[in-house]
């Protein structure tokens, strides 16, 4: 297997996850081939690409150069042997639907070379229990988070056959290009984030439908503190903070109330029956009147919040040397006000 650094990326779906996929793999160098079965949804994923590159030039993700060269870095496909016969990853992006990513990856093990590794997008399927390739051990999940170039986490999730050798290769490819990936050793519904998620929409929806409050309530508690609670330590830490004896006598009393339904909430279900379904069909538990520009700005919040986490982390380290008498690069320490400055602008997402 050559380096992870000179990977040839193949993409299988021209979605919003596969384009997005695309996106960041050639923001970060990789020669990339995107398939869609049919030339105008490919022509859209183009023109989505661009934008999403022009984006983050303008957000100071990346400059003119690198936005240049990564659009060099695509082709597109209709054509799927074309596209994947010389990738070394192939990352499927397909509808989630057993039989047609059976047949994606029955085509996927014709026209691939016997040491690609093959991975799946899938946020819920098991596609260990279904999917027939040769050489299993190529077989991985790759879940990433939408909008795929921003969202730094991809859950890597190994099933009974993947090998030690293609959980590090994909580990060590997601490291280089930006990612923070996390490692599920086993398959289980929903994986990681998908399992938090819906355990605290859950109790949400619950609440919401007990009238105990109203979603934008929820919203405003969530954000206020799991928010940049959240940005730098997980739940385990935070118990750790709160102390573990503490958190030990509220679960006694607390857990036994919360919700444990195991049916789609009512007022989730109510919503989709009545065809509101977010932000793409313009309504949901909020009213969006543009698709578009209320994504590019979640978007932008979601960078600016990623670019203030790292400057943060930068103020930390700052300080420490300090205080540890380290010196400094002098790089670091003229980034310093700029980061400060960065910092005192949080409230603005809250």
């Amino acid at each position: 297997m050559k380096k992870t650094e000179d990977f040839i990326i193949g993409v299988i779906g021209s979605g919003t996850m596969g384009l997005g996929v695309a996106t960041h793999f050639a923001m970060h160098g990789h020669q990339v081939h995107l398939f869609s079965r049919k030339e105008e949804t490919l022509e859209k994923a183009r023109k989505q690409i661009n934008e999403n590159l022009r984006s983050m030039q303008e957000l100071g993700v990346i400059n003119s150069e690198t936005a240049g060269v990564a659009e060099r870095l695509m082709s597109y496909y209709t054509d799927m042997e074309a596209a994947v016969s010389d990738a070394d990853l192939v990352i499927e992006n397909v509808l989630e639907s057993e039989d047609v990513k059976k047949s994606t990856f029955a085509q996927l093990d014709r026209y691939c070379r016997l040491d690609a590794i093959l991975a799946s997008n899938t946020s819920s399927l098991n596609i260990y229990e279904f999917l027939e390739v040769t050489h299993r051990e190529r077989l991985v999940i790759t879940h990433f988070f939408v909008p795929a170039y921003v969202m730094p986490l991809v859950e890597i999730v190994r099933g009974p056959e993947t090998s030690d050798e293609t959980v590090a290769a994909v580990k060590e490819l997601m490291s280089a290009i930006g990612k923070n990936p996390a490692v599920v050793n086993k398959v289980v519904p929903g994986f990681i984030m998908n399992r938090l998620t819906f355990a605290i929409f859950r109790e949400a929806a619950y609440m919401v439908s007990q009238g105990w409050c109203r979603p934008e309530d929820v919203d405003a508690a969530v954000v206020s503190t799991h928010g940049p609670r959240y940005a730098f330590e997980g739940p385990f830490g935070l118990v750790d903070f709160a102390g573990v004896d503490t958190y030990e006598k509220i679960a006694e009393y607390l857990l036994p109330e919360l919700c444990s339904d195991g049916a789609v909430p009512p007022v989730l279900k109510t919503l989709y029956e009545q065809g509101k379904l977010g932000v793409k069909s313009g309504e949901g538990f909020y009213t969006y009147d543009d698709n578009v520009q209320s994504r590019a700005k979640r978007d932008e919040k979601i960078v600016k919040m990623i670019q203030a986490i790292g400057y943060l982390i930068a103020i930390v380290c700052f300080v420490f040397a300090i205080i540890l008498h380290v010196e400094m690069p002098e790089k670091i320490l003229c980034g310093t006000a700029a980061a400060c400055f960065l910092i005192g602008s949080i409230g603005f997402f809250y």
